[in-house]
């Protein structure tokens, strides 16, 4: 059965391509691109980071689940959220209900190589930061599976996502 949903939500680790491909596909489909990190950053008025270290990473969590009903709320958006938003029911439960859901991916090592210069990553402050994505990454993954199209974005160029993700949501919308 076809669902008739017109929000696009892009789920997937971090440095997976939410934020190249997000704007490039809403582009493509002349809709709006939201991002789930800089409205949490705009409604407290901090950086993740600073949130993290000065509220910690529940209060992260509530306001992040606050962003993304505000987000599932709005017509024709292509949403890109942060690579752990998945990892709470509620969140999985909205994203269902609410959007197409795309799961981007690449290997831990593809990964490691796009965020070992930056300094914003939160859960990549450790002596080892390949070894805890790799940990993170197989935590999460049986929730980056659920989803209605999964995509490498190691294997396409930014376009050729866009294009086959533009492709299995026009099937899924009829």
């Amino acid at each position: 059965m076809k669902s008739e949903k017109n929000c696009i939500a892009l789920i997937g680790f971090m440095a997976t391509g939410k934020s190249t491909i997000g704007p490039l596909l809403a582009r493509e489909l002349e809709y709006d691109f939201i991002d789930t990190d800089a409205m949490v950053e705009a409604d407290m008025g901090m950086t993740i980071a600073e949130i993290f270290a000065q509220l910690g990473e529940d209060a992260f969590r509530d306001a992040e689940h606050e962003a993304l009903k505000k987000a599932l709320n709005m017509e024709k958006i292509v949403l890109s959220t942060g690579g752990g938003i998945i990892l709470f029911k509620r969140n999985r439960k909205l994203l269902a209900e609410q959007a197409f859901v795309v799961s981007l991916s690449a290997q831990p090592e593809t990964i490691y190589g796009r965020v070992k210069d930056d300094d914003t990553r939160p859960l990549l402050k450790c002596n080892d930061p390949l070894q805890r994505i790799k940990q993170i990454l197989a935590e999460r993954q049986v929730y980056y599976d659920v989803c209605d199209f999964k995509i490498s974005t190691e294997t396409w160029t930014a376009e050729e996502c866009c294009q086959k993700i533009k492709k299995a949501f026009y099937q899924n919308n009829g």
